[in-house]
């Protein structure tokens, strides 16, 4: 599920200042418990992703920087590849294995995917988030290093892009989400043909439904160049669905209420 944390992340970006009963009435529809929703904000606020002022949480620089390094990702949908493989070699030392968990957690979520044991490789560029994930999680910097070329032996083919990142999981994944949102299309045709009975409040969950549905794939999928992923690739069919339902089916339904529509579009 897409966190939490990530979610009031991007509230955040698109709105510049948010309360705490504000996210506890938004998160407690979608699920989240009181104690759950608080208890983040003040991890967040202590991680330095989030700062209070004037009983509002305004987005940090540190969380700034997070989500710079997750729209890093994004932006590789539409970009020519050179060729070049990035690599990201460490050795943490076993007395520190949650932080090589969590480093390597990290890193596949910004599209770096395992070669060997401790050689992690990406067709583009992101050696400043992945650095500003080893100072995050507190790794010495004897403990990592960072290189930029082509392999001169064992080319990386679409094949073996599927043995190092899950390819054809994220496909079926992306087959099930595109099912899924045509379902929730067709029932948005209720909303549109009674627009003057549907609740902001009620248009703003389906959103935030569809956003972390979505959400969830995205932050899987590393976002390989064409040459590494299969010709039925259905990434594309999905973001199109996903822009369609969103932009032209539930946004317009939420233009009334200035508010709520602040927390899916930038105010600046």
């Amino acid at each position: 599920m897409l966190s939490l944390e990530k979610q009031i992340l991007y509230m955040l970006l698109h709105r510049r200042a948010i309360s705490t009963s504000e996210f506890i009435r938004i998160f407690k529809d979608r699920g989240k418990s009181e104690q759950v929703i608080r208890n983040t904000l003040s991890s967040m606020k202590k991680k330095g992703y989030i700062a209070a002022e004037d009983r509002k949480y305004k987005l940090a620089e540190a969380g700034a920087r997070v989500i710079e390094s997750l729209q890093l990702k994004f932006s590789g949908m539409d970009m020519s590849w050179d060729g070049r493989w990035h690599f990201v070699m460490f050795s943490i030392p076993e007395q520190h294995r949650s932080m090589r968990n969590s480093f390597r957690r990290e890193l596949m979520q910004i599209g770096y995917g395992l070669l060997f044991d401790g050689v992690f490789i990406c067709p583009f560029n992101r050696e400043n988030a992945v650095l500003e994930l080893a100072a995050q999680c507190g790794m010495d910097a004897s403990w990592i290093r960072t290189a930029i070329g082509e392999l001169r032996y064992g080319p990386i083919t679409a094949i073996d892009a599927k043995r190092i990142w899950p390819v054809q999981e994220l496909n079926d994944k992306y087959v099930s989400f595109i099912a899924w949102i045509n379902d929730k299309i067709k029932e948005s045709s209720a909303f549109m043909e009674n627009s003057a009975g549907a609740m902001p409040w009620d248009v703003l969950l389906l959103i935030l439904e569809a956003g972390e549905a979505f959400g969830e794939i995205l932050l899987e999928d590393p976002f390989l160049p064409k040459e590494l992923l299969p010709d039925d690739w259905k990434m594309p069919k999905a973001r199109e669905l996903y822009h369609y339902y969103i932009g032209h089916k539930l946004a317009p339904l939420l233009q009334s209420d200035k508010e709520l529509y602040s927390l899916i579009v930038s105010t600046d």
